[in-house]
């Protein structure tokens, strides 16, 4: 296996955590996907006067982010994508991330973070929006991730 980087966009934290112990335990540099101008989250997510609600499921917009060594990313074979799941998507940073930048070639393990949602239909949303991605089945964690379900999961397929 070649190199490999935990790539990730944490709105709260909860997905910051997971990916700094994914990067620990896969040996993998992490690097993070920080949105341009950081939306307040709020904590009623099913609230759909919610600006992330607004932007995932109204105007569909590809908020800007701040710039990223892509260095790391092209010398890597494998990556782990991190994100929390809103409203069963994507969130668009990371789509934004995905517009600007070529993982064609790349093993790419998507990962997120919610409290009762599966990352189903996130994992189809990406595979429909980027089918030249080599995409490998995703998986949503909780704060009492072990080592060796992370080890489990990024043998997997």
């Amino acid at each position: 296996m070649g190199q490999s980087v935990v790539l990730y966009f944490s709105s709260t934290g909860h997905t910051q955590a997971i990916a700094e112990r994914i990067a620990i335990a896969t040996g993998s540099q992490l690097v993070a996907i920080h949105a341009q101008v950081h939306d307040t989250p709020t904590e009623d997510w099913r609230d759909q006067q919610n600006q992330e609600y607004h932007r995932t499921h109204v105007e569909r917009v590809r908020p800007a982010i701040q710039a990223i060594d892509p260095a790391p990313i092209k010398a890597a074979t494998t990556i782990y994508l991190g994100f929390p799941i809103w409203w069963a998507t994507v969130p668009q940073e990371i789509e934004t991330f995905l517009d600007s930048i070529d993982l064609v070639g790349k093993d790419v393990h998507p990962f997120c973070t919610s409290g009762e949602t599966s990352i189903f239909e996130a994992v189809k949303q990406l595979r429909d929006g980027y089918p030249a991605i080599r995409w490998h089945s995703g998986r949503r964690f909780a704060s009492s991730l072990t080592n060796q379900e992370i080890e489990d999961w990024a043998e997997e397929d």
